[in-house]
């Protein structure tokens, strides 16, 4: 072989080299790029979803449409400035949503983590943060009558990088119960009269006790959780004075028992006996003497 042949074959030799080499390497270099894309993309989405709370309002037929929140500093108790102007829009929705149904309310339950520390003046820090939303809303044309605030401990909680929680709190909208409820309060104090017996007994059949007004009562006792009642038992004049007290109590508890039965707690029911010592009817006759066979709720 000659030297010019030979000379010709490692110029051949040294452009496949290295069209191999460049080939080779802008594979890696491709790779590199698809693999770095697919590993960020879920890493910020991740970061994102860990904090961030768009507003929205739980029972609301209407659309939110934003992404904006009131924000808080951990252990914070007073919403973040600069408002995002993005809220302007879905809180004159709400505006509007309330004024147009007087029967719903706005239930705001601001949330807080155990390892927060309050320095409001309210007993906890979500209810803290409820009132300031509270607040908040009805610089913009809310009534305050609308708006129900509580506290509610909520160790998912996740504050962004910079310690800021973006909507630590939720909005329900829901029925407006106190209108009911006063209604049942005074239909009951107009006639409070539950449940009436036959002669000598203390319980009465399923078929009275669904004619009866204990479900009112159940519904307006389970309302809230300070509400409580006394349940009095009342008897006719045949018998003894001792026969008739205790037949009185034992009506009381029956009367009782069927309210547990609707759910209604046992320290919200307390019970007593009147005997025939409070009738509401004469005992001179038979019509009479069934009215005061009787349980009565008080209120209290």
């Amino acid at each position: 072989m000659s030297k010019k042949t030979t000379y010709l074959l490692g110029i051949l030799f040294t452009i496949v080299i290295g069209s191999i080499l460049y080939w080779l390497s802008n594979c890696n270099r491709c790779e590199n790029t698809t693999l770095n894309a697919n590993t960020n993309i879920p890493i910020d989405a991740t970061s994102v979803s860990e904090y961030l709370n768009p507003f929205s309002i739980s029972g609301a037929d209407f659309d939110i449409g934003t992404s904006e929140n009131f924000k808080f500093n951990t252990s914070g108790h007073t919403i973040l400035a600069p408002i995002p102007e993005g809220l302007d829009t879905p809180i004159e929705k709400l505006k509007n949503y309330l004024s147009q149904n007087p029967s719903k309310v706005l239930k705001v339950m601001g949330y807080f983590k155990g390892d927060e520390s309050n320095t409001s003046s309210f007993g906890d820090l979500g209810m803290a943060r409820a009132e300031a939303i509270k607040k908040q809303l009805s610089t913009r044309g809310i009534s305050v009558d609308k708006i129900l605030t509580s506290g509610v401990m909520n160790e998912g909680l996740r504050p962004d990088a910079s310690g800021v929680l973006h909507g630590p709190y939720a909005l329900l909208l829901d029925d407006d119960l106190s209108k009911r409820d006063a209604a049942l309060k005074n239909a009951l104090l107009a006639s409070p009269t539950l449940l009436n017996f036959e002669l000598g007994k203390y319980t009465i059949s399923n078929r009275d006790l669904k004619k009866s007004a204990l479900g009112d009562l159940a519904d307006y006792l389970n309302a809230y959780e300070n509400r409580s009642c006394t349940i009095v038992g009342h008897c006719d004049s045949d018998g003894s004075a001792k026969f008739n007290m205790g037949l009185g109590q034992r009506r009381a508890d029956f009367t009782k028992r069927q309210l547990l039965k609707l759910n209604v707690e046992a320290h919200k029911v307390k019970t007593e006996s009147k005997g025939e010592s409070a009738p509401i009817a004469t005992n001179n006759t038979l019509a009479g003497k069934a009215k005061n066979r009787r349980t009565d709720v008080i209120i209290n």
